[in-house]
């Protein structure tokens, strides 16, 4: 069974009994799983609610961000609210919302006056079924998914017995999305507290595991490059970039993984292309044979590497090569390095450095 599989039986049970951990490599693409692929397929049933952990470092901001976010997915609310600028500043935001929350909920009317003292998202009571207002009638199940679990500033019991209460006493369908190896460090050394905290919340565990090839494919074909020939140079050297996410030897104890991360895959060919067109230009041979080096200079410099669940930075060109067997580190000279590593871009310098031969630069403009 595929991980979308996995997550669309686990959205559809009729009861659930903890929440769903979508594990894997960091920056593999789980985020893009669940806002994409998953919300289509459960497009006609489920509103899917992503939450973002990251930076929240309280309960209070944690609940509001949830709020928040149920009420822009499944209210009009949030939408009318905007729509009402003007008459907010003629009437005032408390007349404005009041005014809103009654004919969402008859119920509600003359409460807006009480905001003014508190928290207006106190008054919000969350549903894990609610009427899709698209579609008078229909309706649909919410599902919560909370992310960036590992980057949240938080204390780990806090934040699972803080989503608990959503799966396990509001009855929502939850999602948790965070790398496993990051989640346990943020449990301290000692393994059991992880092992405590998962049993209480956790009831499945699903490892994404994405289809590399298919990914990058998507990548080089759908992305907006600077020019049709700089797209075509991607096509036909679409095996070196997959090169850079064959199996490593991460998970042996003591050796560091990498990071098999798209976002900085992206940022990597979008950067690429300058170095590309300034060597195209100036007629600088064998332009592919760069690509893998920098490729995974870029996700060293972006990412580090995995030790022991946590990102490391510090790691030497002999490290580099053990996980990127193909990594030439002659490729990366220091000018293209400063420019990676610090945006400095100092052109006569890279094509020096990257020609086999004397190359004609502009002379330096005189001041």
């Amino acid at each position: 069974m595929s991980t979308l599989q996995e997550l669309v039986r686990y959205c559809t049970e009729e009861q659930h009994f903890g929440a769903l951990l979508l594990t894997g490599e960091w920056g593999c693409g789980k985020t893009h799983l669940i806002e994409k692929e998953l919300a289509e397929a459960l497009k006609s049933t489920h509103f899917i609610i992503r939450v973002s952990l990251l930076g929240l470092d309280s309960v209070s901001a944690l609940n509001n961000a949830v709020k928040k976010q149920w009420l822009y997915t499944c209210t009009p609310f949030l939408g009318k609210l905007n729509r009402e600028g003007e008459r907010m500043k003629k009437n005032g935001i408390v007349s404005v919302i009041n005014s809103i929350l009654s004919s969402l909920n008859p119920a509600s009317a003359n409460i807006a006056s009480a905001m003014v003292a508190v928290d207006p998202l106190e008054y919000i009571a969350l549903e894990p079924v609610v009427e899709d207002f698209h579609e008078k009638g229909a309706k649909k199940r919410v599902v919560l998914v909370f992310d960036d679990l590992s980057r949240s500033k938080l204390d780990l019991n806090v934040v699972i017995g803080t989503i608990n209460e959503y799966c396990e006493n509001k009855g929502f369908p939850t999602i948790v999305i965070g790398e496993e190896e990051f989640i346990k460090a943020m449990a301290s050394a000692d393994p059991t507290v992880y092992r405590m905290v998962k049993e209480k919340t956790i009831a499945r565990t699903v490892r994404y595991v994405p289809e590399y090839q298919e990914i990058i494919h998507s990548i080089i074909n759908k992305s907006k490059w600077p020019n049709p020939d700089y797209a075509e140079f991607l096509n036909e050297n679409e095996q070196i970039i997959h090169a850079v996410f064959v199996t490593d030897p991460q998970g042996r104890e003591g050796v560091p993984g990498k990071y098999r991360n798209f976002r900085s895959l992206t940022c990597a060919l979008q950067e690429f292309s300058r170095l590309y067109d300034t060597m195209r230009e100036h007629q600088v041979p064998n332009i592919a044979q760069f690509l893998y080096s920098f490729i995974a200079y870029i996700f060293i410099s972006r990412n580090g590497v995995n030790k022991n669940g946590q990102p490391c930075f510090e790691i030497e060109d002999a490290e580099i090569k053990k996980l990127y067997p193909d990594y030439q580190p002659e490729l990366l000279p220091g000018s293209i390095r400063q420019w990676i590593d610090s945006g400095i871009w100092e052109e006569e310098e890279i094509l020096r450095d990257v020609s086999p031969r004397d190359v004609k630069v502009r002379p330096e403009k005189q001041g």
